[in-house]
């Protein structure tokens, strides 16, 4: 699977951080994931966004996206 859609790491501070470079497994019907893949990176996502201090989008629609299917304010969302 590789790296995926989806890297964690943390920062010089110590603090959790998201990077999101593309939720085209939530948005598109034509996708390159499989149901396996689209079922892993959902869930994979939803829990490393309840623990993380920042969150990088790649861009404004990964954003837009991010606040739409998880919930999560603009302010939390930072772009890249």
């Amino acid at each position: 699977m590789g790296q995926g859609p989806i890297r964690i790491y943390k920062d010089n501070q110590g603090w959790r951080v998201v990077e999101v470079y593309d939720l085209s497994f939530l948005t598109y019907r034509n996708h390159p994931y499989n149901w396996f893949q689209r079922h892993f990176y959902h869930h994979r996502l939803r829990i490393m966004l309840k623990g993380a201090v920042r969150i990088l989008a790649a861009s404004d629609t990964v954003a837009k996206d991010l606040h739409r299917f998880y919930f999560i304010p603009y302010d939390r969302i930072a772009l890249i």
